[in-house]
């Protein structure tokens, strides 16, 4: 079994604190163990110290470059990357390429990115603007690295896109980074890690991996760090409170809690190109990665007069999935376990309360065999979808607008199937990271943007026309803004060029008009 140990201060460190064991979630079987740092201290000097002046000195382009070639090594490594993915993450080897193939894009999107950036550490935000109207006194808006520390605490489904995607910005942006993964599924942020720092490429200080419990990693923090936090709403409201984070007002972003919405809108019919597209990405977004997913639809807002068709269309296309839910090593298996067993009883305990509130028309919570483990092994449940009362539908009180079950579940609401029905069951879920609008009406599509908008970090529509071209909506590009308002998190990260900000201070610089010509490099 192996022994995990976190990168700290230069080199590879044991913990001495509480033990923790990592598992692999369809069979038990033990993979890792590690133990807690006793402290975070010794990892925020020697970022202070080592990291903060070692990445600046590179500037972007410098920066980017060396993103581009841990995107490469990460090619080189991908099947054994996969296969760990595979055994501590619950993935079938296609969600697993989903979670690894997504870090090594964000790596090269961002060496793309950065190329186009000015050399040094210095990008402008606006043009210059005269301040009168005679003279030559201007201002302009640039933005700076943060003399700080990116502390970034990962959550257990995405251990490398989560991981390698903060890391990218916060490096090409110029601040070093202390990566906490989470720790059930943390042995692929190892290895990826070991793979970063043992290539030469990252200068010293630029990466640190705090492995195992946070215990004081938020103590450390000033007000130049930049904190990003993605887990639960609860969890991201302690980190908000945390009594040094409002005492220096280090910066914090959030990505939590998100209760997704499809929306097929009034013209979707049956038979259709857009239908079809409707049923894959239903059963995608609710099955991929066992849905444990940020971005996983879990209300699914349909017009009353195609709820029954839908509702048998979706049952009968998870039930394919369902007959092949079990060991994801194997080629036949379509969907793995969830990752833990923490995270299988608050699925169960979640899906309990839905049911108050909608009736389980496909599925079953106690099914205990699965395709090529041992009966009662594992931490798995299979597809489960429920269908609300239209009484129910738009009741504020209503779990389904409350209670996010982090796994493979989903609930039909029934609606009138106008806009402005669907704006105000969506505004419900108190904010979501991203929501889908299915129509071919331009009018309907122009009425949801605007509706919708409010109460998402991203609205995705999906028509007749394009149908050939999408993809599934609950993937994260490095290109998109990724975040939501209210229980998403309000948060932002990526979305290309915007998502460095969050790293960065926004400056205004007021001279004259030469002086700023000569100083600020063109964007």
């Amino acid at each position: 079994m192996t022994t995990l140990e976190s990168f700290v201060a230069g080199s590879w460190t044991a913990g001495t604190g509480r033990s923790f064991v990592l598992e692999n979630p369809a069979t038990g079987a033990r993979l890792a163990e590690g133990k807690a740092l006793a402290s975070a201290a010794p990892a925020f000097a020697w970022a202070r110290e080592k990291g903060i002046p070692n990445v600046r000195a590179l500037g972007y382009r410098e920066r980017a470059e060396r993103l581009g070639a841990l995107a490469k090594r990460m090619f080189e490594h991908r099947e054994a990357l996969l296969d760990v993915a595979v055994e501590n993450g619950g993935n079938t080897r296609k969600d697993a390429k989903f979670d690894v193939d997504g870090a090594a894009a964000v790596l090269a999107a961002y060496a793309k990115i950065g190329a186009e950036l000015p050399e040094g550490n210095v990008r402008p935000d606006t043009e210059a603007v005269p301040l009168l109207k005679t003279g030559k006194l201007r201002a302009q808006q640039v933005f700076v690295p943060r003399c700080g520390v990116a502390v970034q605490v990962n959550a257990f489904n995405f251990p490398a896109w989560g991981m390698v995607g903060k890391f990218a910005v916060a490096f090409l942006a110029g601040m070093p980074t202390i990566a906490k993964p989470a720790t059930s599924t943390c042995l692929l942020a190892h290895r990826i890690a070991r793979l970063f720092l043992d290539s030469g490429l990252l200068p010293e200080g630029a990466l640190q991996l705090h492995l195992g419990p946070a215990g004081d990693l938020l103590d450390h923090v000033t007000g130049q760090d930049v904190i990003a936090f993605t887990g639960s709403a609860d969890t991201g409201r302690v980190v908000r409170t945390h009594a040094q984070v409002l005492e220096t007002g280090a910066r914090v972003n959030l990505e939590a809690d998100s209760l997704n919405a499809a929306i097929l809108a009034a013209d979707v019919e049956p038979g259709t190109e857009l239908y079809d597209v409707v049923l894959r990405d239903l059963v995608t977004e609710t099955t991929q990665k066992a849905g444990q997913k940020c971005t996983a639809f879990r209300r699914i807002l349909v017009p009353a007069g195609l709820v029954e068709t839908l509702q048998a269309d979706l049952c009968e296309r998870l039930s394919e999935v369902a007959e092949r839910t079990g060991d994801p090593a194997r080629d036949d298996v379509r969907m793995g376990p969830l990752t833990s067993a923490a995270q299988k009883t608050a699925a169960l305990q979640g899906l309990a309360r839905l049911e108050r509130a909608a009736a389980r028309v496909f599925g079953d919570p106690g099914r205990a065999t699965f395709v090529g483990v041992p009966e009662g092994a594992g931490h798995f449940v299979e597809p489960i979808l429920l269908r609300a009362e239209p009484a129910a539908v738009e009741d504020p009180a209503a779990p389904f607008h409350h209670t996010e079950v982090f796994g493979p579940v989903a609930t039909i609401l029934p609606y009138d199937g106008t806009v402005a029905s669907a704006a105000r069951i969506v505004a419900l879920g108190g904010g979501c990271l991203q929501s889908t609008l299915y129509t071919n009406d331009r009018a309907v599509a122009a009425e949801g943007i605007e509706r919708l908008g409010p109460y998402l970090g991203r609205l995705v529509v999906d028509d007749e026309k394009h149908a050939g071209g999408s993809i599934p909506p609950g993937g994260v590009l490095p290109l998109v803004h990724h975040g939501g308002p209210g229980r998403a998190g309000d948060g932002s990260e990526l979305g290309g060029r915007t998502g460095l900000a969050l790293y960065q201070q926004r400056l205004s610089v007021q001279a004259g008009a030469s002086l700023l010509a000569k100083t600020i490099p063109p964007g």
